[in-house]
């Protein structure tokens, strides 16, 4: 596996925090300022307490396990003899309209995000599209700008998504007004134009199918076969639909109460059936009403409440349901071959989401927050940006940024919501695509095999728009 490099800056940043947590006292922000605490100074047994501490956190393994079960899938994909052999074909078909495909993809996925915030569930389709992308002639860099990149540039221009949009609103305790959703819209439009602009920049070679093999771990293999790859293509397009159904918040979002009434009429449809009981104390029979489909199904979340647990026992059971479909032989193999595949993208994942517990933890960032504010009485839109910017670097996830920032920047006069909700979400996104803790772009470098310096040395002019894009927006913002 060619290195990235990743590992080591992210250990020396867990590094750099341990040293922090003896420089800078912990505390927390109340109401009106950052209260000091004792020192929470780590040692060299707690390093490594810590590091553990993360990998037991059960929202970090559930990423783990989708990011695996999206591998399972893939694995069974290449034993088809059809998968790869599809690609080629809109590859293929595609010729000439290169650019068109990588400006929908992008449009659909920064779309997606922008809207609902499905966060790694959309990963499921990545390895299909990344594949398209290099069998086109692309490199490895723009395959990663197209996908993962577009997820950012939706993430930037955030309108009504239920992790990023939603969160931020109700730590606030406010609505989306007309200016916020104007300056919002604003956002999306000018990032996405910046993106493809630099994609329209790519260029394209000639791949040998050795080439498309050592570029692209999921690519499959070339076989022929008598099956057609239409239970593939129906299999993705109801991944799709069952994506968006299932993962789109739709009570609070939408205020759609549709699939929580029926999973309540499903859960609770009772039918009297007979029961036959073996007890301790004898036997007991006779008949009852059940609650069928809840006792066949067992406990399940209503479309709209899935998350990734659910979207990982989806991919299995896709993955299962196409080896009996296309007669491969030992289908869990190929699953376990595949899930293999992904072991270091999910390990790097999880060792990213380790600075958030590092910084979670420790408590210290406040206190950096408070002195690097503290420089001006009224809200700087510079200052502001310094420290949701290097708060993202530590607390990685939108979630995380949102609730150990939100508060205290609002409280600094002149901090309006559209500027904190625009400053929170757009210097987020723009972070995450520098970053070498940000999670998302962990999985693009180490799925693709991509150097850290190689992307930087790539995407720097793009990340410097975007910064000016956001920046300028929200000098915009704060004098209108």
């Amino acid at each position: 596996m060619k290195k990235t490099g990743l590992f080591k800056i992210i250990m020396f940043i867990l590094l750099g925090m341990v040293v922090a947590t003896w420089i800078f006292s912990a505390g927390y922000f109340n109401e009106t300022e950052v209260v000091a605490v004792d020192m929470y100074n780590v040692g060299f047994f707690d390093f490594f307490a810590l590091i553990i501490g993360a990998f037991e956190f059960e929202y970090f393994i559930q990423i783990l396990i989708l990011l695996v079960s999206i591998g399972a899938l893939y694995g069974v994909l290449n034993k088809t003899g059809k998968y790869r052999a599809w690609v080629e074909k809109i590859a293929k078909n595609m010729k000439g309209q290169e650019l068109v495909f990588l400006i929908v993809v992008a449009f659909v996925i920064t779309a997606l995000t922008a809207m609902f915030d499905y966060e790694f569930s959309l990963f499921i389709f990545f390895p299909l599209l990344i594949s398209i992308i290099l069998a086109m002639g692309y490199d490895k860099v723009t395959a990663a700008l197209t996908t993962f990149g577009s997820v950012l540039i939706g993430t930037i221009g955030n309108i009504k998504g239920d992790t990023v949009t939603s969160t931020i609103i109700e730590l606030l305790d406010t609505e989306i007004t007309t200016n916020m959703l104007y300056f919002k819209l604003a956002l999306a439009f000018l990032s996405f134009i910046a993106l493809i602009f630099f994609l329209s920049k790519a260029k394209r070679t000639r791949k040998t199918a050795e080439n498309l093999e050592n570029e692209d771990r999921f690519i499959g293999e070339k076989v022929s076969t008598k099956y057609s790859a239409a239970p593939i293509i129906v299999a993705f397009a109801l991944m799709l639909v069952i994506l968006v159904l299932a993962c789109t918040n739709w009570s609070d979002t939408f205020g759609i109460k549709f699939f929580e009434n029926l999973h309540n009429s499903i859960t609770t449809a009772e039918i009297k059936l007979p029961y036959f009981h073996i007890a301790p104390d004898g036997i007991d029979a006779g008949t009852q009403k059940v609650a069928i489909f809840s006792k066949i199904l067992g406990t399940f979340s209503a479309f709209g409440k899935w998350h990734f647990i659910e979207m990982a026992i989806l991919c299995l059971f896709t993955s299962v349901i196409l080896g009996l479909i296309y007669r491969i032989k030992g289908i869990f193999q190929a699953m376990a071959d595949g899930a293999k595949k992904m072991l270091a993208p999910a390990f790097m994942v999880l060792l990213a989401y380790t600075v958030i517990y590092f910084a979670g933890s420790q408590m210290f960032y406040p206190t950096i927050a408070a002195i690097i504010l503290s420089i001006s009485s009224k809200f700087s839109v510079i200052l502001s940006t310094i420290v949701v910017g290097l708060g993202s670097t530590l607390f990685v996830d939108i979630l995380y940024v949102a609730n150990y920032l939100i508060p205290q920047i609002s409280a600094i006069s002149g901090a309006t919501p559209t500027l904190v909700t625009l400053l929170i979400q757009g210097v987020y996104g723009v972070t995450m695509f520098v970053a070498p803790t940000s999670a998302l772009l962990v999985l693009a470098l180490t799925y693709l095999e991509i150097p850290y310096k190689e992307w930087i040395k790539r995407t720097w002019k793009l990340i410097l728009v975007l910064l000016a894009i956001v920046v300028g927006i929200l000098l915009i913002a704060k004098f209108i």
